[in-house]
């Protein structure tokens, strides 16, 4: 299995369940890994997956508000998989950054992994 990764992807957003969160939003921190057999060295961008590609499905699905981010991951997942079938394994975080949680938390955290 051949794995194209993106880390730490900061993006603001107007995820969240609390509709002051729709109207302020917060930053996310996204990750995201996809795993597909590699059967030939690879040597051209269409044998593989374009991690600009990746970033261009976050990005989109980032700009729609869910309230749960839940939501989101499973969002990201299937786009990734529609766009690029030779996907076997997704992995997504989301992360959001200060949670509106009334307590000192660095963030809340949703990872999704699935295997096709």
């Amino acid at each position: 299995m051949l794995t194209i990764a993106l880390e730490h992807m900061e993006i603001h957003a107007f995820h969240g369940y609390y509709p002051e969160e729709a109207v302020l939003g917060n930053w996310f921190i996204v990750d995201v890994a996809v795993s597909f057999e590699e059967h030939q060295p690879v040597t051209h961008l269409y044998e593989t997956v374009n991690y600009q590609g990746l970033y261009t499905i976050v990005e989109k699905i980032m700009k729609i508000p869910k309230p749960l981010l839940e939501e989101v991951v499973q969002d990201m997942a299937q786009a990734m998989h529609e766009k690029y079938a030779m996907i076997r394994r997704v992995v997504v975080s989301l992360r959001k950054v200060n949670p509106p949680l009334g307590g000192q938390v660095r963030h809340s955290m949703v990872t999704l992994e699935k295997q096709y």
